[in-house]
């Protein structure tokens, strides 16, 4: 066996191991739905707006970025401009919601993570995540 043989065999191994490895990690992937980072508590319907509150149970301070409702960027309001880890703020979108119709709301921080939050059959009040 010649010895570019084996480099290129070794090669090939070593670019299989690390696919495998980023695949199985997915470090691209920073969704969050709730687990031990930011993640909506509950959220609130009045006519014309939207309010959630958002918890930070991780060790960083968040900062919501932008917010994107049924795949549309939508203006919105916080009181703090950024979540201290282990409090709570309540972010208010300007949006005219529809009762009975479902919304995907996703929270992106400007580390690059995204809370996701989903309210079916929209209805005046407040509803638990």
């Amino acid at each position: 066996m010649s010895l570019k043989r084996v480099v290129g065999i070794g090669v090939f191994v070593i670019v299989l191991a690390v696919a495998s490895v980023l695949a199985l990690a997915r470090p691209w992937d920073r969704t969050n739905s709730g687990s031990g980072e930011a993640a909506v508590q509950q959220a609130t319907l009045r006519p014309g707006e939207i309010s959630l509150v958002l918890s930070n149970e991780s060790d960083e301070s968040a900062r919501v970025a932008q917010i994107i409702l049924n795949d549309a960027f939508v203006d919105f309001h916080q009181t703090q401009s950024e979540v201290k880890p282990g409090a709570a703020e309540q972010i208010t979108i300007s949006y005219p919601w529809i009762s009975g119709e479902n919304y995907d709301v996703r929270l992106m921080t400007a580390s690059g993570a995204t809370v996701e939050y989903e309210i079916e059959e929209a209805h005046a009040g407040t509803q638990q995540a």
